[in-house]
């Protein structure tokens, strides 16, 4: 099944945007990427969370982490991963599946 190309209507509304304008969570920011990068590392690093189902944006120097983590002490330490990296603030929309 073929994807439809977009008009050239629709191609002009793109034109000289940029994916941040385009992407409220998206940031061409140089210090934002290395920031996300480095919270990446730090949450890869952390025996405390199994990083695999977080989703880190950076967005001026605030961190937002999507996903869902072990248990609230995971969520906690991945919080405080993203403070070490550098993070002026956290936004935190982790999900716990702890088991009842």
């Amino acid at each position: 099944m073929a994807l439809p190309l977009p008009s050239q209507a629709e191609e002009k509304s793109f034109a000289g945007k940029s994916q941040s304008s385009l992407d409220p969570h998206y940031s061409d920011n140089k210090a934002d990427l290395r920031l996300k990068l480095d919270v990446k590392r730090e949450i890869s690093l952390s025996p405390y969370v199994d990083g695999d189902f977080i989703h880190v944006t950076v967005r001026d120097g605030v961190v937002t982490l999507r996903g869902s983590v072990e248990d609230q002490s995971a969520a906690n330490a991945a919080i405080e991963n993203a403070k070490e990296a550098g993070a002026k603030k956290v936004i935190s929309h982790l999900t716990t599946e702890e088991k009842k």
